[in-house]
């Protein structure tokens, strides 16, 4: 007798991704038919919200897992996500010169998992446990450009807006929003996805200029896209970049 407490396409999904994560080399649409006896249509369904998510990548005429799924499935995925990112924060830091940070989605928030600030008489304080909502922060606006199931729940035309911009820019802004006395800029770590980090740059408001924030963005996209700090199996995937604004 089946189970109404139990999500039934949530198992549909869960038995597709452990079907790829068995096979490295991936598997074509006939081969994961074979394997788990489910319509097309729904295989599609499923594979297209798992590569939405960054979970999975689709070759040619197959699928399959990234390293964003190896990273996923990791005990402690916040402390190798610091170790392989700190170069990148430091490339960055040197010459910015303000608060560069290394945040992640986290359910319906945003977590700074690492960060560099600079030596200034006045900072921006990185609260080291603080979970900041996604709409209010650059970081967030960045992840709910990949999340239009929670955007649904966003209002505001000016806010679902510069949302989408994000998305086709790779760029969002946190411009006192998430505090009166801040400014921020964010961009992806790598292509674009629910999984990815995201780099943020941020000001305190007296300090903060358009110009200063140019040369910021473009000190980031330099560095993110020159990918020294992944290791080499890992650079053709990673090194896909969002368009330029």
């Amino acid at each position: 007798m089946q189970n109404r407490a139990v999500a039934t396409s949530l198992f549909k999904g869960l038995d597709v991704l452990t079907a790829l994560a068995r096979a490295p080399e991936g598997l074509t649409m006939p081969a994961l038919r074979a394997k788990l006896r489910q319509p097309r249509t729904s295989l599609l369904r499923i594979l297209t919200t798992l590569e939405a998510y960054g979970l999975i990548v689709r070759e040619g005429a197959g699928w399959r897992t990234t390293e964003r799924f190896h990273d996923w499935c990791r005990r402690d995925m916040y402390r190798d996500l610091r170790e392989r990112h700190r170069p990148l924060l430091e490339a960055v830091a040197a010459e910015v010169g303000e608060l560069v940070e290394l945040g992640v989605a986290e359910g319906s928030g945003v977590r700074y998992i690492d960060w560099i600030e600079a030596d200034h008489p006045i900072t921006v304080d990185p609260r080291k446990s603080a979970l900041y909502p996604l709409e209010r922060t650059a970081t967030g606006k960045l992840v709910l450009s990949q999340r239009p199931d929670l955007c649904a729940e966003l209002r505001g035309r000016a806010l679902l807006a510069e949302i989408a911009e994000a998305g086709r820019a790779g760029v969002a802004w946190n411009r006192r929003e998430s505090d009166p006395n801040i400014v921020a800029v964010a961009t992806w770590v790598g292509a674009a996805s629910p999984l990815t980090p995201v780099l943020c740059v941020k000001w305190p408001f007296f300090r903060f200029t358009e110009a200063k924030a140019t040369r910021a963005l473009a000190v980031m996209r330099r560095e993110v896209a020159r990918n020294d700090w992944l290791p080499p199996k890992k650079r053709p995937e990673y090194g896909q970049q969002a368009s330029t604004v």
